[in-house]
């Protein structure tokens, strides 16, 4: 869809900010689509590549997956609640105080 995921919900924060970005789509193995996913990961560690999937980055295999669920878990959710409207977004201060908090309720689990 193009679209990145927005702070539908507080765990939008797993991904370093205040949502997950997409990347604009460029052809696979060129330049520009490697540029376009530095963009888009700036600050944060996942981003949806547009007609392509997902990146995720961690300090190891099972952080990058553990992740990677989280993430394609938000996509679903995120889709179901565009099946009943546009969803309530939190506001950029309710995703600030969650991401002040981040690092704790991190540290409690394993990404």
């Amino acid at each position: 869809m193009r679209r990145n995921i927005p702070s539908f919900h507080y765990m939008v924060a797993v991904a370093g900010g205040t949502d997950i970005r997409c990347a604009p789509y460029a052809t696979y193995g060129t330049e520009s689509l490697s540029e376009k996913v530095l963009q888009a990961l700036s600050d944060r560690q996942a981003c949806l590549l547009a007609n392509h999937g997902m990146i995720v980055v961690g300090r190891n295999v099972t952080e990058a997956v553990s992740l990677c669920i989280e993430v394609e878990s938000l996509a679903q959710q995120y889709v179901t609640c565009l099946s009943l409207g546009e969803p309530t977004l939190l506001t950029d201060e309710e995703m600030q105080e969650v991401l002040a908090k981040f690092p704790t309720y991190r540290s409690h689990r394993s990404f």
